[in-house]
């Protein structure tokens, strides 16, 4: 005899599917937003592909610590795009390793840099700095482009819009960058006086 009172049982499914294994983004929302936040939305884009992997493979994984510690977990990640990208029949990413190499070295490289930057005169290490950022853009972008073709949309057009969010970094970057560039203005009026 069942208690009518008692509250229904139901199994919870702790493992529910996710459509897509990896994070979806148009490789133009990556790039703006990846530019206007001076390189930090790394933390976020890795923080996305590894919450997905979470959800859709049930794995136990901390994807704040993956995204914080991504240098240590780039390798893994760009060789689960590879293996998804090639067991879709999508052709090989034979470079992945080579390419999480890369971004590896690059974010080391450009923290070095930075630490060591104490001129406040623009100069040869602020533009070694800016090629370690940009090939580590790079990096992404061809992760990206892999990740999306394996989940099925291969223009990220399911994660196209700029959300509100998006904006308000943006315009937070911008202003950031325009500081950036009237403080470099203003080193070589200093310098041509």
């Amino acid at each position: 005899m069942e208690n009518p009172y008692q509250t229904p049982q139901a199994e919870l499914d702790t493992h529910s599917e996710s459509s897509t294994p990896f994070f979806t983004t148009s490789i133009t929302k990556l790039i703006v937003l990846y530019i206007a936040t001076l390189g930090f939305y790394h933390l976020y884009w890795f923080y996305k592909h590894w919450k997905a992997l979470q959800v859709h493979e049930g794995l136990k994984v901390a994807p704040v610590w993956r995204s914080i510690f991504s240098i240590w977990f780039t390798h893994s990640l760009f060789k689960r795009i590879a293996n998804s990208h090639q067991e879709q029949g999508l052709g090989s990413w034979g470079s992945h390793e080579i390419v999480a190499t890369l971004y590896v070295l690059m974010t080391i490289g450009g923290t070095a840099i930075n630490r060591e930057l104490t001129s406040d005169v623009f100069g040869v290490w602020d533009i070694v700095l800016l090629a370690t950022s940009t090939i580590s853009l790079y990096t992404l972008y061809e992760a990206q482009t892999h990740a999306n073709r394996a989940n099925q949309d291969s223009e990220g057009k399911s994660n196209s819009r700029f959300s509100p969010w998006n904006i308000l970094f943006i315009l937070i970057g911008l202003a950031i960058w325009g500081m950036v560039v009237l403080g470099v203005l203003a080193q070589f009026t200093t310098i041509l006086d």
